[in-house]
C-alpha cells in the first residue's frame, strides 16, 4: 500500500460526534495486538488529536476533545497499552483542550500503577487543569486517600497550592465531609485561608455544614477570631432549615461560647451602620443578656441568625441568599406569606443590586407563590408583583437562554392578575396600573424561541401548563380571563407562529368543549376565521368539535376585501405589482 500513514494518521469520524484515529479505535476497544501491529508502522502519529467519549462514573457519556492515544489509554485503565505506547516514544506531557494530561487521568482513576510508571518515564506531576486545578485538588476531591498520600509525601505536592478561585485541597476535603483527608492535609501543613469564591475558609465552610467534628479538627491551626467566627457560623447553621433540622438549643450554645470569648477578650463585633426592615430594624447581639431575650422566641433567633450569616458571608454569598429564600417559603407554608415575600423581595433585591444572575426557577416561584395566596384568597401586594414583572422583563430582554421558561413565567403571572380582575379583588387605581403594565409587555410582542407563540396563543393552548400544583390550580388553559385581558390591552388576535397559526387555530383544533365565549372575544377583536395555516387549513378545517364548527360559520362575515382575497388565493393570482404591497400580505393570509 502506498502511504499507508494518510490512513493511519488521519481521524475518523465515529457516532457521537466521536473523531479517532485507527490506532485510538483499536485502543478503546483494548485490542492489544491491533494496537502492537499499528504501532510497527514506522509512519504511525502517535500525537493526532482525537475526540472521545468515554462512560464516567454515573454511566454517563462526556466527550473529551484534543486527547492523544495515550491520554486514553491511561483513562481506560490498560496498562499493557500504556507501556507500549510509551516504549515507542509517545509525549508523556500533551495536554488536552482543558489541560488534562495522562497522569491526571491516572490520578483520577486512582490507578497507583500507571501513576508510578508514568513518573517514572518523566511526567509532569505539576501541571495543573484549567483554572489551576491541581492534580492533589482532584484526588482530593474524590476521597481517594491512597493516592492523596502518594502525591504528598511521595511525589511533594503543596498542600496549599489553590485553584484560581482560592479553593485549596484543604477547602475540598471540607466539602466532601471526609474527616481523614481533612487530618491528613492538617497533619501536613495546610493552612486555613478563605476562596475567592465564596468568601469561606475550610473553618468556615465545616462551621456551615454543621461539621462540629471538622472544626475541631481545623480550629487548633486558626486565630482566636476565626475560631469565634466559626462558632457565630456554627450557630447561624443550626438555626436554618435548609440543613436540616433546626436546633435552636445548639443555636443559642454556640452564639453563647462566641460572646463570651469576644467579650473575655474585647473583641466587640463589627456591625453594619444602618438597620433593614426585613430584619426588624434590629442589630446583631453584642452582650450575652441580648442573646438571652432572644432564647424564647423561635422568630427573633433565626433573625439573629440571618444577621450573622450576613456579617460573616457578605451580602453576595449564594449561601446567605439560600437561607433568606428558605426563610420565606418557610414563612409562606405557615400562611405567613406577606412577611415570606418581605424576605423573597429582599433576596432578590439583593442580587439586582449586586447584578448577580436570576436563576429562571427562582421566578418562577414567585407565581407559584403568588397562585397559592390567590388560592387562599389573598391579595398580592402590587408593589410585589410590579417588582417580578419588571424582573423578568429584564431576563427576557437580555437572556436568550432561558427565554421560554421565563416567557411563560409572565404568561402565569398574567393569568394570577386577570383572576384578581375577575374577582374584584383590586382598586379601580390598582387596575389601571395593572391594565398600563400589561399594554407595555405586549407592546414588546414577546413569542417563543421554539414555535413563536404569542402569549395569546400561550393562553390558548390546553398544553401550557406549569407542572407546579399552585400554578396550575390557579393558571388553568385556556384561559378565558387571561385572553380577554390579553385583547383588552391590545393583543393581535391574528398573529402567526411558527406554522402560521392563529390563536383562533390554536384554540378550535384543541378544544374538546364548547364554550364559545373565547371565540366570540377573538371575533369582537378582530379575529378572522379565513386565515390559513401553512398547510392552508382554516380555524373551520382544523376545528375538533363540530359544534364549535357550526358556531364559527354562523359568526363568519366575510366582507368583500376577505372574499377578493380568497379569490385570488383560489386561482393562483399572481398579484405582486398589480396591487399596494400593503395588501399582498393581506392576500396570502387567505
Amino acid at each position: 500500500m502506498n502511504n499507508p500513514e494518510i490512513y493511519l494518521n488521519r481521524t475518523y469520524d465515529e457516532s457521537n460526534k466521536q473523531k479517532c484515529t485507527l490506532l485510538m479505535i483499536a485502543c478503546l476497544n483494548e485490542f492489544e495486538d491491533i494496537v502492537q501491529i499499528l504501532l510497527n508502522y514506522s509512519g504511525v502519529d502517535l500525537e493526532v488529536l482525537n475526540d472521545i467519549q468515554l462512560e464516567e462514573r454515573d454511566e454517563s457519556l462526556l466527550m473529551y476533545e484534543n486527547v492523544t492515544v495515550l491520554w486514553a489509554a491511561v483513562a481506560i485503565d490498560n496498562v499493557n497499552i500504556v507501556k507500549l505506547l510509551i516504549e515507542h516514544g509517545a509525549k508523556i506531557n500533551h495536554t488536552t483542550k482543558t489541560n488534562s494530561t495522562a497522569f491526571r487521568c491516572a490520578c483520577s482513576n486512582g490507578n497507583m500503577n500507571i501513576a508510578r510508571y508514568l513518573n517514572k518515564n518523566g511526567a509532569n506531576i505539576h501541571i495543573a487543569k484549567i483554572h489551576n486545578e491541581t492534580n492533589l485538588i482532584l484526588t482530593v476531591y474524590n476521597e481517594d486517600l491512597k493516592m492523596v498520600t502518594y502525591l504528598v509525601d511521595e511525589l511533594g505536592c503543596d498542600v496549599n497550592e489553590s485553584m484560581d478561585n482560592g479553593c485549596s485541597p484543604l477547602y475540598f476535603a471540607v466539602d466532601r465531609g471526609s474527616f481523614e483527608l481533612v487530618q491528613f492535609l492538617l497533619n501536613h501543613g495546610a493552612r486555613n485561608f478563605r476562596s475567592n469564591h465564596d468568601q469561606m475558609s475550610p473553618l468556615l465552610l465545616a462551621a456551615e455544614k454543621r461539621r462540629i467534628d471538622l472544626v475541631d479538627a481545623i480550629s487548633p491551626q486558626c486565630s482566636l477570631l476565626e475560631k469565634i467566627e466559626a462558632h457565630e457560623l456554627l450557630g447561624s447553621a443550626f438555626a436554618c432549615g435548609e440543613h436540616g433540622s433546626y436546633n435552636l438549643e445548639q443555636s443559642f450554645e454556640y452564639f453563647y461560647r462566641a460572646l463570651e470569648l469576644r467579650f473575655q477578650h474585647n473583641l466587640p463585633k463589627v456591625l453594619r451602620l444602618s438597620t433593614v426592615e426585613v430584619f426588624d430594624n434590629r442589630q446583631e447581639c453584642q452582650t450575652i443578656d441580648e442573646l438571652k431575650k432572644l432564647q424564647l422566641n423561635d422568630n427573633h433567633m433565626y433573625i439573629e441568625a440571618l444577621l450573622v450569616r450576613e456579617r460573616l458571608l457578605g451580602s453576595t454569598n449564594t449561601k446567605y441568599r439560600r437561607s433568606l429564600q428558605y426563610h420565606g417559603a418557610a414563612l409562606a407554608d405557615n400562611a405567613e406569606h406577606y412577611r415570606g415575600i418581605e424576605f423573597w423581595l429582599y433576596e432578590l433585591n439583593l442580587r439586582r443590586q449586586y447584578s448577580l444572575s436570576i436563576d429562571m426557577e427562582d421566578l418562577r416561584q414567585w407565581a407559584s407563590m403568588f397562585s397559592d395566596m390567590l388560592r387562599n384568597s389573598l391579595s398580592i401586594p402590587i408593589v410585589s408583583w410590579q417588582t417580578i414583572i419588571t424582573v423578568v422583563i429584564e431576563e427576557l430582554e437580555h437572556h436568550t437562554k432561558d427565554f421560554d421558561y421565563n416567557l411563560h413565567t409572565l404568561l402565569f403571572l398574567i393569568t394570577i392578575v386577570s383572576q384578581m380582575l375577575s374577582k374584584s379583588m383590586i382598586s379601580y387605581d390598582d387596575r389601571k396600573l395593572f391594565y398600563r403594565h400589561i399594554h407595555s409587555i405586549i407592546q414588546r410582542q414577546y413569542v417563543t424561541q421554539t414555535y413563536r407563540s404569542s402569549l395569546l396563543h400561550l393562553s390558548l393552548s390546553n398544553h401550557t401548563s406549569a407542572n407546579d400544583y399552585f400554578i396550575d390550580f390557579i393558571c388553568k388553559y385556556p384561559s378565558l380571563h387571561t385572553v380577554h385581558l390579553l385583547i383588552q390591552c391590545g393583543a393581535d388576535v391574528n398573529a402567526r407562529d411558527a406554522v402560521q397559526n392563529t390563536p383562533l387555530h390554536i384554540f378550535v383544533s384543541q378544544s374538546t368543549i364548547v364554550d364559545n365565549t373565547i371565540i366570540q372575544y377573538l371575533f369582537d377583536a378582530g379575529s378572522h376565521a379565513d386565515y390559513v395555516n401553512a398547510l392552508r387549513e382554516t380555524p373551520i378545517d382544523i376545528a375538533t368539535n363540530s359544534n364549535i364548527k357550526q358556531f364559527i360559520r354562523t359568526k363568519t362575515k366575510l366582507s368583500l376585501k376577505c372574499l377578493c382575497a380568497r379569490l385570488i388565493q383560489k386561482n393562483s393570482i399572481l398579484c405582486h405589482g398589480k396591487i399596494a404591497n400593503s395588501l399582498i400580505n393581506f392576500v396570502e393570509k387567505h
